[in-house]
């Protein structure tokens, strides 16, 4: 009879004394560094860009315990007061981003972060609200975690964090440390949170200093202050394809959404969390670039259907146009412009569905990409997931809000920028999130009652003149950057919102100029002349339109009234109306 091997079972004592015994060793020295005064690393540096130096946002007031935004910060911040230390029963709450969280184009009044203010007191009087608008324009995520550093001196409650739209903006390079598995660096924030890790990292600090970061290439060093690509004259052509820059951006910004959270979780405030959004409809790629090399006979037969498509659409033959484009992209697949072209065609065929997905696809391909990319409403819902942080979910909010599930420009006024009461229905969904997370409190009051009063007392002290201009020098940039029926449509806004003022039915006139919308451009130029009616340039170009319009005895007269305008300086334009002027016949006087 065969003797039975007895079954092996595991040694529980020394596999207990394996585990207690480094426990037991690290919390006690812990203790020992914390009783030494050694403290725990809160948050994660930001190990992939450097800053040459830091500008504070806030600066004292003279005579006082308050604080303002430096007026060197002012081209980028709304101005904003506080108090140096957080008032017995305020809740604070900052608000940080990007261009939207600022309000763009207009301000902080009519900002999400300005409706809040708004909306608290009236929602809920039973503590006091302060609600500080720290958006800066053109922002990226790793300078909005840089500024949080700052404001935690402030003692903050509550960071609302909408950023995603600017992550692109600034030029930078990426070592391979962002290569390192997610799983790794996750480890290291773990460990960044121990004494233990803060003693070692000192002392390796004193034994070998570490030496510039450009000298170690592990570090892009950036300018206090943002400079983008888009500063330089160039601009949209400084942008080229480059899939694993991109790759790269989109973890740098996963990593510092995470360290925001880390950031306001040091100082015990909490973050919450929104999904940016953008527009699909009404925005066309700021650049378009071909994904490769082209023989020059086929370029030319993919830009003679790319032609065809135009055309057949603008016709309405909208079938052939589909099957025009669709073939110009069996060529060339990632060429943002053509699938925007698409997805019009689809749009005008009431395939909604399937424009749906060409419009995002011309976002996602567009290589000066100033819009959030698919994957960033993704990464923002995965933060929020991981780190345990409330999320607005203001990207669903627009998709079902919008026509046919196409975000447009109902909903926006540009290409990322929301409408007021987009802004006002953000503010709404961030309200009742912090109802839902204990930080409002229950009311049983109308709340549709509360929003109407506020939204007539906000509107009502509206400066209509100054939202005009705003849309005007928003016209004004789409325009410069060869966006004219955007510009064109802002134009026709910037009318609508200041009628008196010269400049918007000028910028009006002009885009449709631009566009072959010659009536129209007639039309503005008279508004604008009737208000400024020694603009010698609007004189200029109202006789050119007139002119290409077949009435060209009115067109020498508004010639004439250019010329004498412009007097007795000598000028390129004054020369071209003069030779204009010979050329109908006529002569300038």
């Amino acid at each position: 009879m065969a003797t039975r091997t007895p079954t092996r079972r595991p040694d529980w004592r020394n596999l207990a004394i394996a585990v207690v015994v480094p426990a037991a060793f690290f919390a006690v020295l812990e203790g020992t560094l914390a009783l030494v005064g050694i403290e725990p690393v809160l948050f994660e540096e930001d190990p992939y860009v450097g800053f040459a130096t830091r500008v504070p946002l806030y600066v004292g007031e003279s005579g006082s315990d308050r604080m303002v935004t430096a007026p060197n910060k002012l081209r980028l911040f709304n101005p904003q007061r506080l108090s140096r230390s957080k008032p017995p029963g305020v809740y604070r709450i900052f608000c940080v981003g990007g261009s939207t969280t600022y309000g763009r184009p207009y301000d902080d009044r009519t900002s999400f972060c300005g409706w809040l203010r708004e909306l608290l007191p009236a929602v809920d009087p039973s503590r006091e609200w302060e609600v500080l608008n720290a958006g800066g324009v053109s922002y990226a995520s790793y300078r909005t975690a840089l500024l949080m550093e700052e404001l935690v001196a402030y003692e903050p409650d509550l960071f609302i964090i909408y950023s995603g739209h600017n992550e692109f903006l600034e030029k930078r390079t990426y070592s391979g440390l962002i290569a390192m598995p997610r799983a790794v660096r996750g480890l290291g924030a773990v460990a960044s949170r121990t004494r233990t890790y803060a003693a070692m990292r000192a002392g390796l600090r004193k034994l070998r200093p570490s030496p510039p970061a450009a000298a170690t290439g592990t570090q892009t060093q950036l300018a206090a202050e943002v400079r983008t690509l888009l500063d330089g004259s160039i601009g949209p052509d400084a942008y080229h394809r480059d899939d694993t820059l991109r790759e790269q951006v989109l973890d740098h910004y996963r990593f510092n959404l995470a360290r925001m959270v880390d950031i306001a979780r040091s100082v015990g405030a909490r973050a919450l969390l929104v999904t940016p959004a953008s527009n699909l409809r009404h925005s066309s790629p700021f650049k378009s670039e071909e994904s490769s090399g082209l023989a020059a006979a086929e370029r030319r037969r993919w830009q003679s259907l790319l032609d065809r498509a135009e055309l057949a659409k603008d016709e309405g033959r909208l079938d052939e146009a589909l099957a025009a484009v669709d073939a110009a992209l069996a060529i060339e697949p990632r060429y943002a412009h053509a699938h925007y072209l698409r997805a019009a065609v689809l749009d005008l065929l009431e395939r909604y569905g399937d424009a749906r997905l060409a419009f995002e696809r011309a976002r996602d391909e567009d290589v000066c990409p100033l819009r959030a990319p698919a994957p960033i409403p993704s990464i923002v819902a995965e933060v929020a997931n991981v780190k345990n942080v409330p999320l607005v979910d203001f990207d669903a909010w627009v998709d079902r809000e919008a026509p046919q599930g196409i975000p447009g420009a109902e909903l926006f006024l540009d290409h990322v920028h929301p409408t007021i009461d987009a802004h006002r229905e953000l503010a709404l969904q961030l309200l009742r999130t912090l109802r839902s997370e204990g930080i409002v409190a229950p009311s049983t009051a109308s709340t549709d009652a509360v929003v109407d009063r506020v939204r007539r007392r906000v509107e009502g002290g509206l400066d209509r003149d100054a939202h005009g201009r705003a849309l005007l020098t928003l016209s004004k940039v789409l325009g410069w950057a060869g966006k004219l029926e955007e510009a064109s449509r802002l134009a026709e806004q910037a009318v609508a919102a200041s009628p008196g003022l010269p400049e918007a039915h000028y910028q009006a006139g002009l885009t449709a100029q631009l566009t072959d919308r010659l009536d129209l451009a007639i039309a503005h130029y008279r508004s604008s002349l009737e208000l400024a009616p020694n603009a010698a340039t609007t004189h200029g170009n109202l006789a050119a339109a007139l002119e290409k319009s077949g009435s060209t005895l009115q067109a020498i007269l508004h010639y004439r009234q250019a010329i004498a305008l412009l007097g007795d300086q000598e000028s390129a334009y004054k020369r071209q109306l003069t030779e204009t002027l010979i050329k109908l016949g006529a002569t300038p006087d």
